[in-house]
C-alpha cells in the first residue's frame, strides 16, 4: 500500500484531536503529506415567529469567522510540520462531509482519516452524521478513529 496523501477532517474537538495524531502517524510512516481540513460552515436558523424576526449578526462576523478558522488549522499544520511531518492546513465555508470529500477528490487523496464524534457533543450509536456521509461518499478510503473516553 502507498499512501502519498492523507486528508485528515478536524474540528478541534477531542475526537478530532486523536484523529489527527493517527493520521500523522500514517503521514510520518508513508512519507506522506497531511492535508488538515476544518469546515467552519456556520448555519444560522432561519428567522420564524418563535424566534422573534431575524438574527442581527456582527458586522463583519463571516469574515472573521474565515480569518479565525484559517488561522486556527494553519497553527495545527504548523505543529505538525515541527514533528516532521508535511502538512498544510485547509479551512473551507462548506458543510463538513462536504468539505472533506472536495478536497480529498481535489487532491487526489489516498486516504481520509477522521473522528467518529465531533463537537455536536450527540453521541451516536454508531458512527456520526458527517463521518457516515463521508464514508458513503469519499473517492478514497476512510479510516474512522473513534475517541479516546
Amino acid at each position: 500500500m502507498k499512501l502519498e496523501t492523507i486528508v485528515v477532517a478536524t474540528d478541534f474537538s477531542e475526537s478530532a484531536n486523536h484523529a489527527v495524531a493517527v493520521a500523522a502517524d500514517y503521514a510520518k510512516h508513508f512519507e506522506a503529506q497531511l492535508v488538515l481540513v476544518h469546515a467552519y460552515r456556520v448555519d444560522i436558523p432561519v428567522a420564524s415567529p418563535l424566534t422573534g424576526g431575524g438574527y442581527i449578526l456582527p458586522e463583519g462576523f463571516y469574515e472573521q469567522l474565515a480569518k479565525q478558522a484559517n488561522a486556527q488549522v494553519e497553527k495545527a499544520a504548523k505543529a505538525l510540520e515541527k514533528e516532521g511531518v508535511a502538512a498544510v492546513g485547509v479551512a473551507v465555508d462548506q458543510q463538513a462531509a462536504t468539505a472533506i470529500v472536495e478536497e480529498a477528490r481535489a487532491r487526489k487523496a489516498d486516504l481520509i482519516v477522521m473522528g467518529t464524534r465531533g463537537l455536536t457533543g450527540i453521541k451516536h450509536l454508531a458512527l456520526g452524521s458527517v463521518a457516515d456521509r463521508v464514508v458513503r461518499t469519499a473517492p478514497c478510503p476512510v479510516l474512522t478513529v473513534g475517541g479516546e473516553d
